[in-house]
């Protein structure tokens, strides 16, 4: 991996943390962003069989939202030690950044599955209901987790 993909990978975490803060702050974050869903999905969805399956769905994916926010946290943390280290070496972050990006696609395709079984529990006419607060409520709750996550200067 060049020098040059190591820093942007930084610059990028970096990026990621002051947005989502300012996001957060200029939406209303706080609070919970999946209540709202969690409510829409018991409105939208007569069979109580699929709704329970959604609400699981629904608390899968935020404990896989919240360990990709630790994830992040974590890198987070790591980098400073080893920017603060003179000894760091390049490939002290490559052996980071590698292991961050394997965790990261894990968790993608775990997220991924967990967004399939949702879907596929809702009819066309229910996820259409359904789909902008769910988009809207999954980036919001990310947002927040990676706020509160880095907000830890350890």
């Amino acid at each position: 991996m060049p020098k040059l993909t190591i820093y942007k990978f930084a610059a990028l975490t970096i990026a990621i943390a002051a947005f989502s803060s300012s996001a957060c702050t200029m939406f209303g974050g706080g609070g919970d962003p999946l209540e709202d869903l969690r409510e829409q999905v018991l409105s939208t969805v007569h069979d109580q069989e699929r709704a329970d399956a959604m609400l699981v769905s629904l608390a899968q994916l935020d404990q896989l939202l919240i360990e990709s926010a630790e994830l992040l946290a974590d890198v987070a943390r790591q980098e400073r030690v080893l920017f603060a280290n003179y000894d760091s070496t390049p490939q002290d972050f490559e052996a980071l950044f590698s292991e961050a990006s394997r965790r990261r696609q894990d968790l993608q395709e775990a997220m991924l599955d967990v967004h399939l079984e949702f879907k596929a529990q809702a009819t066309a006419e229910e996820w259409t209901s359904i789909l902008p607060l769910h988009a809207n409520a999954v980036s919001m709750r990310i947002q927040s987790l990676v706020v509160a996550a880095t907000d830890d200067r350890s």
